[in-house]
């Protein structure tokens, strides 16, 4: 993958990355995660379940701002999520005036900006799948940043899709650049002025050579478009196509096709670039005048090139959102051209050709809408926007981690109602991050929920409550202990015991293979001495919270092992004193917390803690089994008493 070691070095000549922003037509998370992930943050290829979650950690720590934007009718929800990155869906009708249902968002763009300053952008042909990196022939190529006037409009392109997505654009606004100047400049469809017309516009000579996979059906009406937008009435195409089979151009013979080619308007020419027999597709889109070449998204349609007209000759609102530079070149514009070529009308694509190689685009809901988990809060949100003029009742939101489905209410001012307060089973985050919206009982949309405050995100944990107490009884620093297994595990389940296991001899009836009975006394208490110790020692709230809720072998994982543990027949007693020792415990760290949230402005200004309720409730749904039976009440006083369970 040319272009994955192309990124490689360009990250190589960075400092320590802040923003890594990429944006796509299409996108496969799994080649992402896979293998785009880890060359951005210098990590090694995953190859399984624990190493995509020591990958979401080493983006963690390394604090970078890695995140993905493409058309959400083109982003693969069947394959599995397995890392937090944010993927944005974005509908061009969303922000600008100037697209509507039917526009594609179809830029492909790299930016990249360290903490020094440095900022790297790319651009070219190159979706972010196994496809466009590995299989067709693409161009992409990067361009360090020096002028705050190509800045401006890589912002104000970000801006845009950050608004379709409802975040804030994090990118500075008016960052300090030397006095140098580009040679090229970044051209965007939210722009005033098309693609068309700033390549052309006083263009040296009437020729233009245009590398393009696709072409309209129409290839004469638009050449004529393209010469009303940019002006230029003798304008003559020199066109270098892929061809369906090696044969076939993407468009429709007419006798106007063949007048044009006749008379030297347009001609066509074979690619001049080495190809290897396993290439599957020349997916590269070049546009080159006399001092000009233009790589970026467009193909050579009217929506591509952004020369949608309406009948007035005003800009149509079927254009879609590309992107890409337009560089000063001196470079021999006939380089870009092959062998010439005389097609005839056997050369072209029929009706059904086309149809069979046309792009199915699924429709979308009348309503933009994001969904988000707080892995600090523990509750979903929604952010969006009604865009349609129907019925607006009906819809529902099946969510990860919820049993019931959510109803999807719209206020008047056309944003979605929240969904309030739920109850989460936040495992099922860690497998599943697919939203899915229903009307009525159908399913029609689907789309990859966000992620906040991953720090918060509680992915591992200890296999028994015995290893979490040897663990406690060590002094184990959790976070150094990479291999403990998911909570979740996304890979397949073990398979199932058999219908008539061996018994074990020395088990006593109806006794739980999970019940911990190895565990001592001593090693509980101790256990328990040391962990409290270990809170004893934090001094800001962020590190307690991390350790109460987020760190493997927190508190809150000896909470639910604890419940699990006394849910199994035997050991009474044992299963009493680990109640109240844990809830001891719980009570101490309450303590602690009231301590450390005051002065907490001061202390730890830009924090922000675990909400107070998720306090509330460690405590107050945990379980305290009664005492064992036949305990005299005097010597149960006495045991608070002295153990301070009171």
């Amino acid at each position: 993958m040319k272009l994955l070691t192309e990124l490689q070095k360009q990250v190589s000549r960075m400092g320590t990355l802040r923003h890594a922003w990429f944006t796509s037509f299409n996108a496969d998370i799994e080649f992402i995660e896979t293998y785009v992930l880890p060359v951005t943050i210098g990590a090694n290829v995953p190859r399984n379940g624990l190493e995509y979650e020591q990958l979401q950690q080493a983006l963690i720590d390394a604090d970078i701002d890695f995140r993905v934007f493409c058309d959400p009718r083109f982003l693969e929800t069947s394959r599995v999520k397995r890392t937090c990155i944010p993927v944005h869906g974005v509908r061009p009708a969303r922000t600008a005036n100037v697209f509507s249902d039917t526009s594609l968002f179809h830029a492909k763009v790299i930016y990249l900006e360290d903490n020094e300053g440095k900022r790297v952008i790319g651009t070219g042909s190159a979706n972010l799948t196994v496809s466009g990196w590995g299989r067709n022939l693409e161009a992409f190529t990067f361009l360090d940043i020096n002028t705050f006037k190509n800045y401006r409009e890589i912002r104000k392109f970000f801006t845009q899709l950050c608004l379709a997505a409802d975040i804030e654009c994090t990118l500075k606004e008016r960052p300090r650049f030397e006095e140098k100047t580009d040679n090229w400049h970044f051209v965007h469809s939210y722009q005033d002025q098309s693609f068309a017309e700033q390549l052309l516009a006083d263009a040296d000579g009437s020729d233009l050579v245009v590398w393009s996979p696709y072409l309209p059906r129409d290839l004469v009406g638009f050449i004529g478009n393209l010469k009303a937008a940019a002006g230029i009435e003798d304008l003559e195409i020199h066109l270098v196509p892929d061809r369906l089979k090696g044969q076939y151009l993407r468009t429709e013979w007419n006798e106007d096709l063949g007048r044009m080619l006749a008379t030297g308007r347009l001609t066509v020419y074979e690619n001049p670039a080495p190809r290897h027999p396993n290439t599957e597709l020349c997916h590269a889109k070049l546009w080159k005048l006399q001092g000009r070449l233009a790589i970026g998204s467009w193909n050579f349609t009217g929506p591509g090139s952004n020369c949608m007209r309406d009948a007035d000759g005003t800009r149509g609102l079927d254009n879609n959102v590309e992107a890409g530079f337009i560089i000063e070149d001196r470079h021999d514009m006939w380089e870009a051209c092959g062998r010439k070529l005389s097609p005839g009308a056997n050369d072209f694509a029929s009706p059904a050709q086309l149809d069979e190689e046309s792009l199915e685009v699924k429709p979308l809901p009348p309503f933009d809408l994001h969904v988000t988990f707080d892995w600090l809060g523990q509750g979903y949100s929604f952010e969006g926007k009604w865009l349609g003029n129907g019925q607006r009742g009906g819809f529902s939101v099946r969510l990860p981690g919820v049993t019931e489905r959510v109803p999807l209410e719209w206020n008047s001012d056309h944003q979605p109602q929240q969904p309030g307060e739920l109850e989460v089973d936040d495992r099922a985050l860690l497998r599943d991050r697919i939203c899915i919206v229903y009307r009525g009982d159908q399913e029609i949309h689907k789309e990859l929920l966000k992620e906040k405050h991953v720090h918060s995100r509680r992915a591992q944990a200890f296999e028994s409550l015995q290893d979490l107490l040897e663990a406690f009884v060590q002094d184990e620093d959790t976070k150094a202990l990479p291999d403990l297994p998911l909570r979740a595990p996304v890979e397949e389940d073990p398979p199932a015991p058999p219908d008539n296991p061996p018994a074990d001899l020395d088990a006593p009836p109806d006794a739980d293979p999970r019940n911990q009975g190895d565990i001592s006394y001593f090693r509980l208490f101790h256990a328990m001495h040391v962990y409290r110790q270990k809170l004893s020692g934090l001094h800001t709230l962020k590190e307690l919270d991390s350790h109460v809720f987020a760190l493997p072998g927190c508190l809150l994982e000896l909470v639910d092992k604890m419940r699990e543990q006394i849910g199994y027949p035997g050991r009474e007693v044992f299963n009493w004193f680990l109640a109240n020792e844990v809830r001891s415990l719980c009570e101490f760290a309450q303590a602690l917390r009231r301590r450390l949230i005051r002065g907490l402005s001061e202390r730890e200004g830009d924090y922000t803690p675990v909400p107070v309720s998720r306090w509330r409730k460690l405590s107050t749904e945990l379980p305290l089994p009664p005492p064992p039976a036949g305990v005299h009440k005097d010597y149960l006083n006495l045991l608070r008493e002295q153990c301070e369970y009171e």
